[in-house]
């Protein structure tokens, strides 16, 4: 039943943002099928993608501060887990505290959740890992039902938001989501958000055309997607992948750019769109933050900032949010 849903939802998704009269959409949330969640665990490994590498510099050097932060033991929720593997930094310091883990990553991508879950459970046999295949408040409301209806999970919980995914959101809708975060969680939890931060422009576009073409892939990813989900006729061949930082709004934004002028028919919806040589799919839009932004995103979704761990070159935050 869910995965029906989903298809639905992809496929009215696609007709709206490819019908646009003003900018043709495809919404970056279904960059991530099987392929696409692999495509983004490659982009992580290159060198230009400096978040990846930062992020997890910082969760070696505060973890344990972090864990510390909860005077009581907690269970573990994470949006968009992907292949935890940033994640096991914190499990190490959790279990050398808590007798058992109780471990929630949600993802949409089914296929990352089962292959992630057995490889932690190898590694950590105190681990009780439960995927949760979801949006990000659906499953944290399910991960809220295993955890109140088991007497032995702990009710205080930790959510962490890694990867800069906060900055797909347009801020106002970031806000948004964060205040209904905020209603799933209790005085004593705590969310840990990682973010993005503003710096030179050739860094950030660096980062999004790594030199090996994997960004490239996992953009024009979701024109095959739809060719085998929604029977489409895209070739690959006409578009092209076209990442910039738009300085107007600080955000990174992702395209996909017609070479040629075309028609594309999408079978499952019965339509026809067609495309100007040099118009694009808006894909992504990836925004940068500053500590001031930061401060201003917790206030006005009502979260106290208790910390903001930062690299060295100002690259990357690690906000810790409590909504007490």
């Amino acid at each position: 039943m869910y995965t029906s849903q989903i298809d639905n939802d992809f496929a009215q998704s696609v007709k709206k943002g490819l019908g646009s009269s003003r900018q043709k959409r495809i919404e970056s949330k279904y960059f991530y099928d099987a392929v696409g969640s692999t495509l983004f665990e490659e982009i992580c490994r290159q060198p230009e993608y400096y978040p990846w590498r930062v992020e997890t510099s910082l969760l070696r050097h505060h973890s344990k501060e972090i864990v510390g932060m909860f005077d009581e033991n907690f269970a573990l929720i994470e949006l968009g887990s992907g292949s935890s593997i940033k994640t096991r930094i914190l499990l190490h310091d959790l279990i050398l505290r808590q007798p058992y883990v109780y471990y929630f990553p949600i993802d949409v991508s089914k296929e990352m959740l089962c292959t992630a879950t057995r490889g932690l459970g190898s590694e950590f046999p105190n681990l009780r890992a439960s995927g949760i295949s979801s949006e990000y408040v659906e499953g944290i409301n399910r991960a809220n039902k295993l955890i109140f209806s088991n007497p032995q999970i702990p009710r205080r919980k930790l959510i962490i938001f890694l990867g800069s995914s906060i900055g797909n959101f347009e801020p106002k809708d970031s806000i948004s989501f964060l205040q209904q975060l905020r209603s799933t969680m209790d005085k004593k939890d705590g969310l840990v958000v990682g973010i993005d931060l503003q710096k030179d422009k050739s860094v950030l576009e660096a980062a999004y055309n790594d030199s090996m073409g994997f960004t490239a892939r996992f953009n024009l990813n979701l024109l095959t997607r739809v060719n085998r989900e929604l029977d489409g006729n895209f070739d690959q061949h006409h578009f092209v992948h076209h990442a910039f930082y738009n300085s107007r709004f600080k955000r990174i934004e992702m395209h996909l750019l017609s070479t040629k002028e075309q028609e594309v028919y999408v079978g499952r919806l019965c339509e026809t769109f067609g495309f100007q040589a040099g118009e694009t799919i808006h894909t992504e839009n990836s925004y940068k933050y500053s500590l001031e932004d930061i401060r201003s995103m917790a206030e006005k979704s009502q979260f106290t900032l208790r910390a903001a761990f930062i690299d060295e070159k100002n690259w990357f935050s690690l906000a810790v949010f409590s909504p007490g």
